[in-house]
């Protein structure tokens, strides 16, 4: 699949032929691959009505190669595999030919062309919800010539054939490297579309890493689509297509929201430096602080309620404490030594043992006496908030209040101050990423609406 047909995917597969049919009805119709309005991967045939579809008799559960569909070119060395279902049948009955045109819900599709002179150079990858409206730092054109030639019935006639020429507006970008690898991201011009390069054939749990942190960095989760390796000339050699899940596609409609601001010159532009410095800074302590975990679950509390979204931020400062006690060895969890505490709670225990109660009573003190060992969270915070230098505000201090009363059902009272603490409770969840993870010495604060630069 080339860049373009990722832009605006309305892909006729009339130049195919259908070698495995999966759930069609026949081998032969009319193929339209798209995309729908809630941006779910399609398959629509058309074709005359001879027989209904093997699907209908199916109960049970179904083997995915069950569904799988089988493309190949009828002159190239392409093929296309594609897993898809049928969700809905129509049928026209008018004529002597009754029609149908049933719709195929697409899971993924692989293209692949095993043309053998074509080197794979760069993989590109399809990417939504670019909604950052910076200007980035650098500008490109891009331009797709795809040709290809090929010998009529083994004589000296050639046919050339031009499968895609288009020539793209110039666009919004920026380059960064990461270790060996140098990457380009590329934001379209219309829309929230984007891709992102690599120069090499990059490992998948590699460009997750990065797609993670670069989603992070620009306010707003990216949603993978899929990706195709091209050579020098931009043609594609293979590529693979996925449809999106709900959570996905709820993140679609999520506001992008910067965490620190990406140029000290002005708000509303990318510096390169800046941005490779902070992509690289998170890159090495992805692994130590669990970042894949942490943003998976940052996302679902930017795209939760606000009760709900308070709980899931308390988490994540929880689990940053955490990783940060780990990986410098420090403990906020025991105030007494383990013997001095031995000794405290033996003469507690000898005090419950001379009150009148009763036997089921005192089994409640004592289990009461082993938890008295342990900080309360709100201590945690401090030595933790202490040790890395970041003193909390007292509307800071507040806002990790309702977090208690979020996660243990208590009464809210005032509804907009608990709104309003969620938004703290998310830029507190920022500055710890930023202060652990990064040098910057800025964030973005929205409290008063128009985001404000300030100290962490």
């Amino acid at each position: 699949m080339s860049i373009g047909i990722w832009e605006n995917l309305d892909f006729n597969l009339n130049d195919f032929k259908c070698i495995h049919k999966g759930f069609l009805r026949v081998e032969d119709g009319n193929f339209l691959l798209y995309r729908d309005d809630e941006e779910k991967l399609k398959l629509k045939v058309e074709g005359v009505m001879s027989q209904g579809l093997d699907f209908q008799e199916r109960s049970g559960c179904i083997d995915k190669n069950e569904s799988l569909i089988i493309f190949e070119h009828k002159f190239l060395k392409q093929k296309i595999l594609m897993y898809a279902l049928p969700i809905k049948q129509t049928h026209s009955l008018v004529g002597d030919n009754p029609k149908y045109t049933d719709i195929f819900i697409v899971d993924e599709i692989v293209f692949e062309d095993s043309h053998e002179l074509r080197g794979v150079e760069y993989l590109i990858e399809f990417v939504d919800n670019f909604k950052v409206n910076h200007i980035f730092p650098y500008s490109i054109q891009w331009k797709e010539e795809h040709k290809r030639i090929y010998k009529l019935d083994g004589v000296d006639h050639e046919l050339v054939k031009t499968l895609i020429n288009n020539e793209h507006l110039p666009r919004n970008s920026i380059k960064f490297k990461i270790e060996e690898d140098e990457i380009l991201i590329i934001k379209i011009n219309d829309g929230n579309k984007g891709i992102i390069t690599y120069k090499r054939d990059v490992e998948l749990e590699k460009r997750d890493k990065i797609r993670k942190i670069i989603s992070y960095l620009l306010g707003c989760p990216l949603i993978f689509y899929g990706y195709t390796l091209v050579n020098k000339y931009m043609t594609p050699h293979s590529s693979y297509i996925k449809n999106i899940n709900d959570n996905e596609r709820g993140q679609l409609s999520i506001n992008f929201q910067l965490p620190s601001p990406l140029s000290l010159q002005a708000s509303n532009i990318i510096e390169s430096n800046l941005f490779q410095k902070l992509i690289q800074e998170f890159y090495v302590k992805y692994i130590d602080y669990d970042l894949g975990n942490i943003l998976f679950t940052y996302w679902i509390a930017v795209n939760s309620n606000s009760i709900t979204a308070a709980v899931h931020y308390g988490a994540l400062i929880e689990k940053l404490q955490a990783r940060y006690m780990g990986i410098n060895k420090v403990s906020y969890s025991k105030i007494l030594d383990k013997s001095v505490f031995k000794q405290l709670r033996r003469q507690l225990e000898l005090q419950i043992e001379d009150f009148e109660l009763t036997d089921e009573q005192k089994r409640i003190f004592f289990n009461k006496i082993g938890n008295m060992n342990t900080y309360s969270q709100k201590d945690k915070m401090d030595f933790f908030c202490n040790d890395i230098s970041l003193l909390l505000s007292d509307i800071e201090k507040l806002a990790w209040q309702q977090r208690n009363d979020a996660a243990h059902g208590n009464d809210i009272c005032d509804v907009n101050q608990a709104w309003k603490n969620t938004l703290i409770l998310r830029e507190l969840v920022n500055k710890f990423l930023l202060k652990l993870l990064s040098s910057s010495a800025l964030y973005l604060s929205y409290l008063d609406g128009n985001p404000i630069i300030k100290r962490i």
